[in-house]
């Protein structure tokens, strides 16, 4: 495996839909064992059209997606970071790809005037919440959400960064 660079990103395109839907569902499912389906993910059945008023961005490897970040925009100047996900052999400081694809999102984000962004993760994704928590996300509570914000009932914990 080579070093990842930020050039390894690319904006999604369909014909890489069944990769990410592959990837997402064996993180949440393999890892965590959330029991989540494809059918409960409305992104993940037409990214391009879910995403076409945010951005969706893949890092490719060897013809394989190995990670994944979306941004939707709720309402005006309110975003909602979705699918942040890398597989196992990617992460780390090494290679630091959970940070590149974060930071195109929230380059995106600030070209978009989006001021607030939201994010749902697993209770159990620790790793995950600290990787929020050092970007400057803080936990907020689901009654805090806006109500167009939505999501898949689980066990979840809510962040808000002020971008």
């Amino acid at each position: 495996m080579q070093k990842m660079s930020r050039e390894m990103i690319q904006k999604f395109e369909k014909q890489w839909q069944s990769q990410v839907a592959d990837l997402v569902l064996g993180i949440q499912n393999g890892e965590f064992n959330l029991g989540v389906t494809l059918a409960m993910q409305t992104d993940l059945h037409d990214t391009e059209k879910f995403y076409e008023n945010g951005g969706f961005w893949i890092a490719i490897e060897e013809e394989r997606v190995v990670g994944s970040i979306g941004l939707q925009e709720l309402t005006t100047g309110v975003g909602i970071l979705r699918k942040m996900f890398v597989d196992k052999a990617y992460r780390g400081k090494d290679l630091s790809l959970a940070q590149k694809l974060f930071d195109i999102l929230i380059d995106k984000a600030k070209k978009m005037n989006i001021k607030q962004l939201y994010l749902d993760t697993p209770l159990i994704a620790n790793a995950a919440h600290r990787f929020y928590e050092r970007n400057g996300f803080v936990e907020t509570s689901r009654d805090k959400l806006p109500t167009a914000y939505k999501f898949v009932e689980m066990p979840l914990k809510f962040y808000v960064l002020e971008v």
